[in-house]
């Protein structure tokens, strides 16, 4: 199905059940690809979707039309004084069922189009666990189900960092080490499964393993031990324990766990979405989180109840609305740890003015005897309310408002609404209002911020830069190493700056540069996966669409004037080009370069169009060595490069000369080049080779035997031999089968100059 990227604000919602997603303008998301802060207002939509919005908008066209017709036909009515026609009352009936019927259709649309296939979430974390398996020593295999499922696109990007804890956690703490699993009878790579399942009224998010399960008796006692349990509770609840903040069962903090915040993150997110969490645990055997989060039922439309303070209207969320109470001021009671509360099915629930928590003043009571009071709940305690007046609820469309056009004491005013009438209302984030009256950290305040904040580098765990596990030798020519640096790292570098400073040249508008960032942004994203699945799978597909993903990113960046990532983007290029003709074998060191580099491509990303990043020359020094290893190993072919390069001996081939020196043989450089014929090049040189056996011990051959006999030869080689015969004999004996091998020149020469390789092993 097509597809296509246009501009889709994410608006900021106030509802009960949709208070949570108000933020998603302002969410970060942590993965190395996914909703960078460029691409969080972006998304894509189907042309299905954009068709279906055209022919809405074709029917608002024509339901307006009708509307204007039967205004100017009531207008002659009332100026004639005369009743509405039969077919006048049934137009208006059908304006109004036609304007409520596209109203639903538009509702459902937008719905449609938020929707995204949880499958593009769980991809994200494929990176992660691959560098924790590392990290830990453990062996971890990823499993997906139910990748079709669609969730709300802020959903999606909500679920990434909670997600992430679930997967730390069971990778760090619940799955053994391979001998462990061994010894306990199971598999020696452990399985952590992402599930996604959808039911009617809610989405069902499941992170389990198959790990050793949670000591419950060791959790209650670490709990215990940090004053979060006391000693009394014989029965507490192993969930509401591990998700307090500040409880771990580790003593020291490490990259990946041991503060104390993941879980109680997970739960706080889950609530945020008015869900429940849920946690099976099997000793032993593993455990089973399972997120429970209801559907999204609306974008910014809320069922609320309207309430008056003073002068000002404001809208609560019905779902948040627990009662509706008319006290008398004998009710209102006070305590030494409370200052006014109120009595509710027997428990006491602090008392408040609505237009002080909100920094309006106080509420005016139009009944000094009857005080109205709304008892609301936020996401962890309920307090009560006391307003001027209820009104009837409405259904409204909630208008979200900039953070930035309220002071510090508007708190918890989420927006504006239009109530019936035409008044305006301002619509009230309950949550935060609840919050802030109990003293509960807010989401944003600094300390939580601080353990909650994630970024891209939390999501990339860093690999070893060491060098030393590059396969390097030191058989090359002087001549080639100098060919190899300047001509493929250097040369190839400056012919694209030189492009992408022409190109920079170029005016873009600031849509412009925001289209190339956002199609860097999702493209990055396919390369790492494209490149994880090729990592397990040599699938030429898989090769392709990296080799594609790059291509692209680098045409992006050009077009951006970006040539450091531009420069990167090559190598990388390079990199595959290599590994695509069998040059580079699949390594993990490789596959971290390659992964790497796209993650340093992100980075750019990210901070673009603000700052250009410097080069990362630790990792461009990580390339080249590689540039230079694969250097090495491809054979030298040319005949004019055959014949200008030195032979490298290593202590083995020194030791063979010496004896062949001890025998009175000589040490020989015999240079043979062949005519194009019908035997292959490679078949001729070795066929030659076995000849020059019968007349001595051969050394080194320039291409190697073994490129010979892989193919890697074109019509010449030279060979370094010990023979007995002198030049005149050695002529001759080559000149006897030369028109067999169809030899088209030959020559030999005494040597007694050789390079030798000191790194060499014998």
């Amino acid at each position: 199905m097509s597809d296509t990227l246009v501009s889709q604000k994410t608006s900021q919602s106030t509802a009960a059940s949709t208070a949570s997603v108000g933020d998603v303008a302002s969410t970060q998301s942590p993965s190395d690809f996914t909703a960078q802060q460029r691409g969080v207002d972006r998304m894509l939509v189907r042309l299905e979707h954009l068709d279906k919005l055209l022919n809405l908008a074709g029917e608002v066209i024509i339901t307006s039309s009708t509307l204007h017709e039967l205004q100017r036909d009531m207008t002659d009515a009332v100026t004639h004084n005369r009743p509405m026609s039969d077919v006048e009352l049934q137009v208006i009936k059908s304006a109004d069922e036609a304007s409520t019927r596209i109203s639903q259709d538009l509702h459902d649309l937008v719905m449609a189009i938020r929707m995204v296939e949880i499958g593009e979430t769980f991809k994200l974390f494929r990176r992660p666990v691959r560098d924790l398996s590392r990290n830990l020593k453990k062996e971890i295999e990823l499993k997906f189900e139910g990748e079709k499922v669609l969730v709300d696109k802020a959903l999606a990007e909500r679920l990434v960092e909670p997600l992430l804890h679930l997967l730390r956690n069971a990778a760090d703490h619940g799955l053994e080490t391979p001998i462990e699993r061994i010894h306990a009878n199971k598999s020696e790579k452990g399985i952590i499964l992402l599930k996604a399942v959808e039911h009617e009224h809610e989405t069902e998010i499941i992170v389990s393993d198959d790990g050793r399960g949670i000591d419950e008796p060791k959790i209650f006692e670490r709990a215990r031990k940090l004053g979060l349990l006391k000693q009394s509770d014989t029965s507490p609840n192993l969930f509401q324990v591990i998700c307090q903040s500040g409880f771990s069962t580790k003593e020291h903090a490490t990259d990946t766990s041991g503060r104390g915040v993941g879980l109680d993150l997970v739960n706080d997110m889950v609530q945020e979405f008015s869900g429940t969490t849920e946690l099976e645990n099997h000793s032993k055997s593993g455990c089973t989180f399972k997120l429970h989060i209801p559907k999204l039922k609306a974008v910014n439309i809320i069922d609320a109840l309207i309430v008056r303070c003073s002068g000002t209207l404001y809208a609560l969320s019905i779902d948040k609305v627990v009662s509706l109470q008319g006290i008398k001021p004998a009710q209102i009671q006070a305590s030494m740890d409370r200052e006014r509360f109120i009595k509710y099915l027997g428990e006491p629930i602090a008392l408040f003015d609505l237009s002080e928590l909100l920094g309006s003043g106080t509420s005016a009571i139009d009944n000094p005897e009857i005080i109205p009071v709304v008892i609301i709940e936020g996401r962890k305690d309920k307090i009560a309310c006391i307003v001027t007046e209820f009104l009837a609820p409405s259904k409204l469309v909630n208008v979200p408002l900039a953070t930035d056009m309220f002071d510090r004491q508007a708190t918890g005013i989420a927006g504006t609404c239009i109530i019936s009438g035409g008044r305006v209302g301002i619509t009230v984030d309950v949550d935060t209002v609840v919050a802030t009256a109990t003293g509960e950290p807010l989401k944003n305040d600094e300390g939580h911020a601080n353990a909650s904040s994630f970024s891209q580098s939390n999501i990339t765990t860093a690999t070893n830069n060491d060098n030393s596990s590059i396969p390097t030798t030191t058989a090359l020519s002087h001549s080639q190493e100098e060919l190899i640096a300047k001509s493929k790292l250097s040369a190839q570098r400056d012919r694209i700056a030189n492009r992408i400073e022409e190109s920079s040249q170029k005016d873009l508008t600031e849509a412009d540069i925001s289209d190339l960032l956002t199609e860097i942004s999702r493209g990055l994203m396919e390369l790492q996966d494209a490149l994880l699945s090729l990592e397990n799978d040599n699938n030429p597909e898989l090769m392709k669409e990296a080799f594609r993903r790059l291509h692209a990113a680098k045409g992006n960046f050009t077009m951006l004037g970006v040539s450091t990532s531009a420069n990167l983007a090559h190598e990388l290029e390079t990199l595959l080009d290599h590994l695509r003709k069998a040059e580079l074998e699949m390594s993990q060191e490789i596959m971290d370069l390659l992964l790497d580099g796209v993650a340093d491509l992100n980075k750019e990303t990210n901070s673009l169009p603000q700052k250009k990043l410097e080069p990362n020359v630790g990792l461009l020094s990580r390339i080249d060595q590689v540039m230079r290893s694969i250097a090495n190993k491809i054979p030298i072919t040319d005949p004019d490069a055959v014949l200008g390069t030195s032979f490298t001996l290593v202590p083995t081939v020194e030791l063979q000369l010496l004896g062949a020196l001890k025998q009175k043989e000589q040490a020989y450089e015999t240079f043979i080049r062949f005519n194009q014929g019908r035997q292959a090049p490679f078949l001729v040189a070795y066929l030659t080779l076995r000849k020059l056996c019968y007349h001595g011990t051969i050394l080194a051959t320039l291409p190697s035997v073994a490129d010979i006999e892989n193919g890697f030869c074109s019509n010449a080689i030279k060979v370094l031999w010990a023979s007995p015969l002198t030049p005149d004999q050695i002529d001759n004996a080559i000149n006897k089968w030369a028109t067999f091998f169809n030899i088209a020149e030959h020559r030999s020469i005494p040597t007694t100059v050789f390079r030798y390789d000191s790194n060499a092993e014998m």
